[in-house]
């Protein structure tokens, strides 16, 4: 049997892998040459037709070359908790969930195989605190992940919480005894582990608290559409149907999909996307018939994916500027938007509240409060996030914060604790 274990930083947005290869730490793989960071592959499917599956920057590539046609997968990690969920169809093909997920984890296998040279069936996966705040769905997202890591050809599996694989890797930062905050911010889920960090051997007992919650960047995304852009693509439309006299609006199941990157993918199902195209026909005014059309045209042109990334480039302008001009140009879904940080901000404070209602369990945890705290270390991208920082600013001493935030530091626990195992 091998003596190499990947570990594998499997994310909402973006994922990475190193390993511990006869006892030698062996830090990110670069498993995507085509990305700007060869070390980070956007964590993306795509699917032409029922044969074949692109990856990460390849997979953008290829979809950009045959004019946006096939299925593009973004966010699919977010499913697992949600039990209702099983997966989508490719062509006339199932594709259950975990299949899903198996089929990018075994792509992530296979790449770093050929990079180790060697075969690998011993993996450390990271998790999120909390998959869901819903005991029994998290343990069924947990389920879920097992059996695609199995899938993938993992036949020994280990779960460490993310917010402690990042407490690992600051651990080797430190000198002396302290008493330290992870926050681990990422594009589906916050996370928070409170531990006690030296440069002595690490002890389970040293983990005083981890908790978190299902919110993160997608979350913070989707306030763009629920707020101000969903009304382009027929959310506050109304419609009857024939032989009706009622007026109906659009359901709640489908602006749902249409305000979250990992579920308006799926306003192509075959279902709910006949049920727009009735919704269409019934329409009473012309605006309402034109932003439904422009719905139609964001599924058949398959431009969902363009219009999320151009939120996220809203979304990162918004972090350095006080207002930023949405331009979405696509022949048909013309849309030009200012956008003020003011408004973001608040759009965003029930998500800003809830992920530091996660912080503040964790603390009550472990019976601390937050003077108590020596140090605060931030990782991850909606970590940049300009209020997210000022409220740590404001609950702890700007001379707690650590300012250095590192998309490697939980692959960098996750070797560790992988180099633990060896």
């Amino acid at each position: 049997m091998s003596k190499t274990i990947l570990a594998i930083d499997f994310g909402t947005s973006n994922s990475l892998v190193g390993a511990v290869c006869g006892g030698k730490r062996i830090e990110a793989l670069p498993i995507d040459v085509g990305a700007p960071d060869p070390t980070l592959m956007r964590t993306l499917l795509f699917f032409p037709d029922g044969d074949r599956c692109f990856y990460g920057s390849e997979a953008i590539k290829r979809f950009i070359e045959v004019d946006c046609e096939g299925r593009l997968f973004r966010s699919f990690k977010s499913h697992l908790p949600n039990q209702r969920y099983l997966g989508t169809m490719i062509g006339n093909r199932a594709l259950p969930l975990e299949d899903m997920i198996g089929i990018f984890l075994l792509e992530i296998k296979k790449r770093a195989e050929a990079l180790l040279g060697t075969k690998v069936t011993r993996a450390v996966l990271g998790r999120p605190a909390r998959y869901s705040m819903d005991d029994v769905a998290d343990g069924f997202a947990v389920h879920r992940m097992r059996k695609a890591a199995e899938f993938a050809g993992f036949g020994e599996i280990e779960f460490v919480p993310e917010p402690l694989a990042a407490a690992l890797d600051y651990r080797r930062k430190i000198q002396t005894e302290k008493l330290v905050l992870i926050g681990d911010f990422g594009g589906g889920t916050s996370d928070f582990t409170l531990i006690r960090l030296s440069s002595a051997n690490f002890k389970k007992s040293d983990v005083l608290a981890i908790d978190g919650c299902p919110l993160a960047g997608d979350a913070l995304d989707g306030v763009f559409m629920s707020h101000r852009l969903n009304r382009f693509f027929g959310a506050r439309a109304k419609y009857r149907m024939p032989m009706s006299s009622n007026h109906l609006t659009m359901p709640n199941s489908v602006i749902d999909c249409l305000n979250k990157p990992a579920h308006i993918v799926h306003l192509k199902e075959r279902a709910t996307y006949a049920f727009i195209q009735e919704v269409r026909k019934c329409t009473q005014t012309g605006e309402d018939k034109a932003a439904v059309e422009r719905l139609q045209i964001m599924i058949d042109d398959n431009q969902i994916f363009p219009f999320f990334e151009e939120i996220e480039v809203t979304k990162r302008g918004l972090s350095l500027n006080s207002e930023w001009k949405f331009n979405f140009d696509y022949p048909g879904l013309e849309i030009q938007e200012k956008f003020m940080r003011a408004d973001f901000v608040s759009w965003a404070d029930p998500i800003r509240n809830e992920i530091f209602v996660a912080m503040d369990r964790t603390l009550t945890q472990a019976g601390v409060q937050d003077n108590d705290v020596d140090l605060v270390f931030l990782t991850g991208g909606t970590s940049h996030v300009p209020f997210i920082r000022k409220q740590f600013i404001q609950r702890f001493e700007a001379t707690k914060l650590n300012a250095e935030t590192s998309l490697h530091s939980v692959l960098s626990g996750l070797i560790e604790h992988a180099a633990n195992l060896s």
